[in-house]
């Protein structure tokens, strides 16, 4: 019996560790291999995009806020296997700060999204997490 390949991919993205008067704001995965973990705000870049307005987008997207500040902080990788697939993921993370949170969108966005919410750094230590999200969180 030979043992059958798995799906081999890379995913390349803009993140950002989004906070509001020292809170952290973070999305619940709606899909994929971390669904109900919580993640950083971001995804893929489109066509002809740059990373300032990916992040810009996915911001709003995800999250329904707008951004005060934002600054590079760090490119990161790491190699994720499950039974179906094997994928290598980069992300380009931000830390940013939004203008408010009036329009903080917690409900599912049907998507990729169940919504995003408010944390503490106590609470944040809690939470399950995404791989990228543990390593981005670790660098601030």
């Amino acid at each position: 019996m030979t043992k059958k390949k798995q799906i081999q991919s890379t995913r390349f993205g803009v993140y950002a560790v989004l906070t509001f008067k020292g809170k952290y704001i973070l999305i619940q995965k709606g899909k994929g291999p971390f669904k109900g973990r919580w993640d950083l705000p971001g995804g893929k870049t489109d066509f002809g995009e740059t990373p300032e307005q990916t992040l810009k987008r996915e911001i709003t997207e995800e999250t329904g806020l707008k951004l005060k500040s934002y600054k590079l902080i760090t490119v990161e990788a790491y190699t994720h296997e499950s039974k179906k697939e094997e994928f290598h993921h980069t992300g380009v993370i931000f830390k940013a700060e939004a203008k408010d949170i009036d329009k903080l969108k917690r409900e599912p966005d049907g998507n990729d999204s169940f919504g995003a919410e408010i944390f503490t750094e106590k609470e944040l230590k809690k939470l399950k997490l995404t791989p990228l999200a543990k390593i981005a969180l670790k660098k601030i």
